[in-house]
């Protein structure tokens, strides 16, 4: 009951932000970019690099500003922004020429919400796993992982507190991410997502 009142209070929220987007409130735009940009994230960075990602995100939040009357129409923003992350992703992909069925496949796999009690267990057990991986990342490896996946901090302000070039905060995510999807990929792309709160 408690998860159903606050996902109406959120839908309420959203659609309070969109009528005001409608009236071109860069402020109202403003707040939906932070409110579903970790969200947008977790969708982009499982096929992209954490750059790439950002480039992503930016051109689907971009085009959705560009083209904001057309959420006149949107009764649920969080699944428009879905599929819009998950357009704007398969054409990246495309365009690196890489094949992108079996990822089209999962992506229409997420339109089943229900976790069955075995995807629970092993997500449990996923999520052991990913602690144990980051725990043994190399110190400055894992600062700049947490700085940007768990505390939220864009690129520049994580290299601002790590002292170190943007460039070297990429090598740094980049090598975690590699660790930890080295560790974690044999419990299939589909539990992956489903563990990214999708």
């Amino acid at each position: 009951m408690h998860t159903y009142i606050m996902e109406n209070i959120g839908k309420q929220s959203d659609d309070l932000l969109i009528k005001q987007v409608l009236d071109d409130s860069q402020y109202a735009f403003n707040q939906l970019f932070d409110k579903y940009y970790d969200y947008a994230f977790d969708v982009a960075l499982l096929y992209c690099s954490f750059h790439d990602a950002e480039e992503v995100i930016s051109d689907v939040f971009a085009r959705l500003w560009n083209n904001r009357k057309q959420l006149a129409g949107v009764s649920n923003f969080k699944s428009y922004l879905f599929i819009s992350l998950k357009n704007q992703c398969l054409n990246y992909l495309r365009k690196k020429k890489l094949d992108t069925i079996s990822i089209e496949n999962t992506f229409d796999y997420l339109g089943q919400k229900d976790v069955d009690p075995q995807h629970q267990l092993e997500i449990s057990e996923l999520t052991l796993e990913v602690e144990g991986v980051i725990e043994q990342l190399p110190p400055k490896c894992k600062e700049a992982f947490k700085l940007v996946r768990e505390e939220g901090l864009k690129y520049k302000e994580a290299a601002k507190c790590l002292s170190i070039t943007e460039n070297t905060l990429d090598v740094h995510l980049k090598k975690a991410t590699k660790r930890i999807m080295e560790a974690i990929k044999s419990y299939g792309l589909k539990l992956l997502i489903i563990f990214m709160g999708l």
